[in-house]
């Protein structure tokens, strides 16, 4: 970094297919527009039998809320990226931790792209929306981990080609997923980096995982670093094995990413992880 202010900046491992993916020895800065006005107010709707959700439903959403009612699962190859000329590409959007309550009308404009096909899995203060006993104040099922792996119970996964999460979703249910299915999880955006941080519990990174990491220096999860120190201190977490992460760092991103900034940058972060992840040979 050449100032003392860190501007916007992404860096990636390995791979330069991607516009903003450098190789692990460059690191190339992108100046992103955000006001950091607050969010407005924002008309949600209530699915049926989920009094807490306030997912926006739109004609290409839905919230899909587990059951302990196991899905069968189709084959995991059978996501094939080439099939997105003949039908959008499915994004899960773990709802506890990403924000699906105050950017309600960003995910309802993703819907509205006729590229993507958006779920929203579960709500937001749920009973299960809370850590586990491995956490400081966590508790025992319902709990996260349980909400995680009712998800992989009904074959969520299967017909999942990006998962976007954040916050607590990094934290704890992106991390059970990789440790129940490994490779087979789909590409991942994790808001707020929580994947990437010094959690209570080690997690099962997989090398070959894609995932695109977007983290913010108004974030609380960036304590008391710098932001030189926040970036390197993300990319360590990442396991030397896996060339297939990005990370990008927004100085003026909040905790909750502003409407503005996330409608911006997350339809180009999904379809960077889908072409890295169709352009990767294993």
């Amino acid at each position: 970094f050449g100032s003392s202010r860190c501007q916007s900046s992404a860096e990636a491992m390995q791979r330069p297919s991607l516009a903003f993916a450098l190789s692990r020895s460059q690191t190339q800065h992108i100046e992103v527009a955000a006001d950091g006005s607050p969010c407005p107010a924002l008309s949600c709707a209530t699915a049926p039998n989920t009094p807490h959700s306030r997912a926006t439903a739109t004609p290409h959403s839905r919230v899909v809320t587990p059951t302990l009612t196991p899905v069968g699962h189709s084959p995991a190859n059978g996501r094939v990226h080439l099939q997105a000329a003949t039908r959008p590409d499915g994004i899960s959007v773990i709802a506890p931790g990403g924000g699906t309550g105050i950017n309600g009308a960003v995910y309802a404009e993703l819907g509205r792209d006729a590229r993507f096909r958006v779920d929203v899995i579960g709500q937001s203060r749920a009973p299960y929306d809370c850590y586990p006993e491995t956490w400081a104040h966590g508790g025992p099922a319902p709990n996260l981990v349980s909400f995680a792996q009712d998800v992989l119970n009904q074959g969520v996964l299967e017909r999942t080609d990006c998962l976007v999460c954040g916050s607590r979703g990094g934290q704890v249910v992106l991390p059970h997923f990789w440790q129940m299915r490994g490779r087979d999880v789909p590409p991942a955006v994790v808001l707020n980096g929580g994947v990437a941080m010094n959690l209570p519990t080690r997690v099962n990174w997989p090398d070959s995982a894609v995932t695109f990491l977007m983290i913010g220096g108004q974030d609380n999860f960036r304590g008391q670093l710098s932001c030189e120190e926040y970036v390197m201190d993300t990319k360590s977490r990442v396991p030397p094995g896996n060339g297939t992460t990005a990370i990008l760092y927004v100085e003026e991103m909040q905790h909750m990413p502003q409407s503005q900034l996330l409608s911006a940058v997350l339809p180009h972060l999904i379809r960077a992880v889908l072409l890295w992840k169709a352009d990767r040979i294993d």
